[in-house]
């Protein structure tokens, strides 16, 4: 699967120039590319599958446990898939970190999936990025199978879910700067 925004030569192009293609799990043979939102990139050879409702899903955080998104039942929930190489994703982290602080009192977990252990370094460059973006909310490593699964087109893409569990908006790509803020309040419509 490779994550997609426009025509292929040019995406092809910046992908290779930016040095993203080739990671160990691509090199490795794996399928799955991811493309930071925005960066042009192939297009697919089929249409597009379509998005598909937010998966229960257990990953392992930054320390090696087990977690599960069930974890967080009945609480609205900020579900954001990034990576440490992708620029828009490092752009929206302080919105994240601001999003996380205002609302937790109320409820709300912002749980960061780092597509990294799919295409990076895994751990070892998440851990000194959330230090070095003092990310304060919990952040877990997804695997190929949850990639897959999420049928991801681009990265940043951010999942809002209401406390039923009910996913009530989908953003991909960093968007205009308060957007994830606009979205959050939605979580807090009773």
């Amino acid at each position: 699967m490779i994550i997609r925004s426009w025509g292929w030569r040019t995406g092809l192009a910046a992908v290779l120039a930016a040095g993203f293609l080739v990671s160990p799990s691509y090199a490795a043979g794996k399928k799955t590319v991811l493309i930071p939102a925005g960066v042009p990139t192939p297009a697919p050879a089929a249409p597009a599958k379509p998005k598909r409702k937010l998966l229960s899903f257990t990953l392992n955080d930054l320390n090696g446990h087990h977690v599960k998104l069930s974890t967080w039942r009945g609480r609205p929930l900020v579900v954001d898939f990034w990576a440490t190489w992708c620029p828009p994703c490092r752009k929206e982290v302080p919105e994240l970190n601001a999003i996380y602080r205002k609302y937790r009192s109320r409820g709300l977990v912002v749980v960061g999936v780092s597509v990294d252990k799919v295409q990076g370094d895994g751990v070892k460059s998440v851990v000194p990025f959330a230090k070095e973006f003092k990310i304060s909310y919990p952040i877990l490593m997804a695997d190929d199978a949850l990639v897959e699964a999420m049928d991801l087109d681009n990265i940043p893409t951010t999942f809002f879910i209401d406390r039923k569990g009910k996913t009530v908006a989908r953003l991909e790509g960093r968007g205009k700067s308060g957007e994830l803020a606009t979205a959050a309040k939605t979580l807090f419509r009773d």
